[in-house]
């Protein structure tokens, strides 16, 4: 079933979200919300989250949906008793989406077995990667590895080497904490990058991959973690808190509600090769 309902979101993706999207950047882009943490949602936001929470509950009855512009309480307490919940981020990045000619955001879609990923699908309708213009990334849990485009991304051989970059993301230009600051300057060659939000660097870490980085980050909200994460450990990465704990399965203790946030905490994204060296530190 699960490959059955990844082509159906990317269906989605591609005949409904994509016209959504062109017609909001094309000049009919409203600003629905302005947020208190500096982030807002636009009339696309809306609209594809609406339309994700419609089909989606669809497709999988008795799911519910994690809707990042109509989280609440309830859906919150939900959580802890629903076995299939899905994790949406309409538009991840819409400091970019909003922003004309920076085409680093994404739409994300995941669904979490009793919080264990088992499907995600990330789409970047403007990315250019050489000579293709938009991204799909896709992973299910009954197929091997993840996929770009169609065909399955080759982590390179070279990143299991020690010597790697860093991209140090850092969320919304936050400070960095003591941790943060030990972890990031293990790489003195690192290379401090603006991230808008979580999925928009996926790109950037599947094409660092292929440059010897690899980056950490601050953590953020739920859906702006899990979808590339999947898709980041299903393509040979891997994902973890500072502990050592992988990310997955998800814990209900590791979530949090902020101001109809769910928040997860700190994490580091890397080749195995460099791992234990992060980690120890």
């Amino acid at each position: 079933m699960l490959a059955s309902l990844k082509n159906k979101i990317k269906e989605i993706m591609l005949q409904e979200v994509k016209p959504i999207i062109i017609q909001a950047r094309s000049g009919n882009m409203t600003v629905v919300e302005e947020k208190q943490d500096g982030d807002s949602a636009t009339n696309a936001d809306i609209q594809i989250g609406q339309l994700f929470v419609e089909r989606l509950t669809a497709f999988l009855p008795g799911s519910i949906v994690i809707n990042e512009e109509d989280f609440n309480e309830n859906v919150f307490k939900r959580i802890k008793t629903t076995r299939f919940v899905w994790v949406v981020d309409p538009i991840d990045g819409t400091k970019a989406f909003r922003t004309p000619g920076n085409n680093e955001y994404c739409v994300a879609v995941a669904l979490l077995d009793n919080l264990k990923p088992v499907l995600s699908v990330v789409y970047a309708p403007e990315y250019e990667l050489g000579e293709e213009k938009g991204l799909l990334f896709e992973a299910i849990r009954t197929e091997q590895g993840a996929k770009l485009n169609g065909r399955k991304i080759e982590v390179a051989d070279h990143i299991k080497a020690k010597k790697v970059k860093c991209i140090n993301h850092i969320h919304r230009d936050t400070e960095l904490s003591k941790q943060e600051r030990e972890i990031s300057g293990m790489c003195m060659e690192s290379e401090k990058i603006r991230a808008y939000d979580g999925h928009s660097t996926l790109v950037n870490y599947i094409l660092a991959c292929n440059l010897q980085r690899v980056f950490t980050r601050r953590g953020a909200n739920i859906w702006d973690i899990v979808q590339g994460a999947y898709i980041v450990e299903k393509a040979g990465g891997k994902v973890y808190y500072p502990s050592g704990r992988s990310i997955f399965p998800i814990k209900m203790e590791d979530l949090k509600m902020e101001n109809s946030k769910l928040v997860m905490g700190f994490n580091i994204a890397s080749a195995e090769s460099v791992r234990r060296e992060l980690i120890e530190r």
